[in-house]
Formats: C-alpha cells, structure tokens, sequence
C-alpha cells in the first residue's frame, strides 16, 4: 500500500474515533444537568446559591385517609300490631218508666211539646207527666198503709192532727210546763238588759211581768245606759258593770238565765214572747242538768219517741245499707233504747 493509502486509512480511523468521542460526550452532557460555571442551569439555579447540594426530590406520598367504619344503622323499628279498638260500652241507662228515666226525659218531650206543639208532642208530654203522677200516688198509698202500722213513723203518735187531741195535749204539756218552771224559781234567775230610750224594752219588760208572775222566776233588771226604763218600770235595777260585754251583748233588750253559783246562760238577744221564753228557759235548764230530759220532755205538747242521729247507723256496713231490713231494724231498735231510757 503506498503512503498516501495509508494516510488516507489513518485520516479516517481518527476521525471516525472521532466522531465516537464526540457522540458519548454530548450523551454525557445531555445526560447530566451542567454545574460548571459558565453553564445555563448554573444561571437558571443561581437563587440556590452557589454549590448548594439539593437532594433529588422525594416523592410526596399521598396519604390515604383511611374511611371512619361507620356503625351498621339501626334495625328498622318493628310494625306494631295494629291495635283494633273495642266500641267503649255505653252505660246501661235507668229502666225506662223509672224516677230516674222520667226526670231525664220528662223536660225533653216538655220542650219538644212547646217548640213542635202538636198534638202528639203534646199528649206524649202529659201522658209521662201522667205516669210520674201515678208513681208518686202509689207510692202515698204505701206510705199511709206503712207508718200508720209503726208507732217510730206515725206522727200522729207524737202530735195528733185531731183538734180535740192537739187541744187536750196543749192543756196537758202548759200545766206540766208551769210546774216545771215554779220548781225552777227557786234554783234560777232571769238577767234582763234594757236602755232607758228603748220601746221595745219597755214590751219585753211587760212579758216579764207576767212570767213573774205565772212562775215567781225572779227578774234581774240591768240598765245599759245607767238610767231607769221608761214608765218607771222596774224602778230598782242595776247599772251594768260589764256583764253586757262579757255576754255579748251589745242591743237591748236581751235577756241571760242566771245560774247559781256562777253561770249564765242567754236566752234571747230581742224582744220573745212568753211562750217562747218558757220553752227556752226550760232548754237551758235541761242542758245544764238543772232538770231531766224526761221532765223536759213532759213539758212539750208532743210525745217524745225519740230522735235518730248520724250515730245511730255508725254501726251499719255497706251491705247492711243496701237491705231495707237491716237497715229498719237496726235504726228501729236505736228508737226503742232512746225511748225506753227517756221513760225511766
């Protein structure tokens, strides 16, 4: 091979060499960014200072929110049964024709019969009006047949409605009553308060008199106002010294019973009549046990059977109120006992 072959070979071999060099340098470089002074990325990064080493960026994980497990929800509620509701019972009313029934229904067919006035509106009202009398006339009847066979319900065994029998037991009680009250003339006196200026006074005053006189009680004049009555009635009194106020008593007249040794009982804050004054006279006594509940009741025109309380069916249970025989004999066997002590 000449020399110039051979140079030619050579030329080529190096530049292909070369060329090798050349292409893995610009690899290198294109490869790694630049750090050298003078380079671009040492221009683009100059805010990082110089040589600053940065670590290549970590990459960011991504937190994963890991969901809250929420509870399970609720069973649905269960279906309660439905309830069927009974028809509520009505009451079962009066038997019809009753009292009962006809005080319900007698003012409904009376106003029917006025706001609708025909005659079947109208004789519907009177023939129940009818029938309620009927009741009550049976019902009289009955009543009649029974007290008059029961000596504790018959009236007329304590007060006769005969005029003779009433006008015999008048005269009878008025002298058992007059005697009672002279026995008690001795045992008793009669307080009487009067005003000098008082009209009535000066009444009541002549009823005293007269009991004075009937029964010899001793009257006890006492002057509220310190002067003597009018027509000189009962010149010698006294002058109230508080005795009025103790009593209560503020009006004339008024009149108190005197107690000995030292109780005093009012018997009437105004003007009474004798009668009324003898019988209260007569109470006063028997309460304070100056006389017997059977001298008292030989003074009253009636016969005193005696009278029934609260207490006397204390002793009676439910069931025994709902028999009409228990009930009629225990309350009449009460009535028997009283009437017996009140005859010892």
């Amino acid at each position: 091979m000449s020399t110039i072959a051979q140079k030619l070979l050579l030329s080529a071999a190096i530049a292909a060499s070369g060329m090798a060099i050349a292409e893995q340098s610009t690899t290198q470089v294109a490869e790694a960014p630049s750090v050298m002074a003078g380079g671009s990325q040492f221009y683009k990064d100059k805010a990082e200072g110089w040589f600053w080493y940065k670590d290549p960026p970590k990459e960011v994980k991504k937190k994963v929110e890991k969901k809250k497990e929420l509870p399970p929800p609720p069973p649905p509620p269960a279906e309660k049964p439905v309830e069927v509701k009974a028809e509520p019972v009505k009451p079962k009313g009066p038997p019809v024709g009753s009292v009962a029934w006809i005080k319900v229904n007698l003012p409904l067919y009376r106003d029917r019969a006025i706001d609708d006035p025909s005659d079947e509106n109208v004789q519907a009202y009177y023939y129940l009006q009818r029938l309620m009398m009927d009741k009550a006339n049976k019902f009289a009847e009955r009543s009649t047949s029974v007290i008059m066979r029961d000596p504790f319900l018959d009236e007329d065994s304590r007060r006769p409605v005969a005029t003779y029998a009433a006008n015999t037991m008048n005269r009878e009680s008025s002298k058992r009553k007059e005697t009672v009250l002279k026995d008690l003339a001795d045992r008793v006196g009669l307080f009487y308060f009067f005003k000098s200026d008082c009209a009535l006074c000066v009444e009541q005053a002549g009823v005293l008199q007269g009991l004075s006189f009937k029964t010899g009680i001793p009257i006890l004049p006492v002057s509220l106002d310190g002067k003597p009555l009018d027509q000189n009635i009962y010149s010698e009194y006294r002058i109230d010294d508080g005795q009025a106020k103790k009593l209560k008593i503020y009006n004339a007249p008024a009149l108190a019973l005197a107690i000995p040794p030292d109780k005093t009982e009012i018997v009437g804050y105004g003007a009474v009549t004798q009668d009324v004054l003898e019988n209260r006279i007569l109470m006063v006594a028997r309460d304070n046990g100056i006389i017997s509940h059977q001298m008292f009741a030989s003074t009253q025109p009636f016969t005193d059977n005696g009278l029934l309380t609260m207490d006397d069916a204390k002793d009676l249970s439910e069931e025994d109120l709902k028999d009409p025989n228990v009930l009629v004999e225990h309350l009449r066997n009460q009535l028997a006992q009283k009437t017996a002590l009140e005859g010892m």
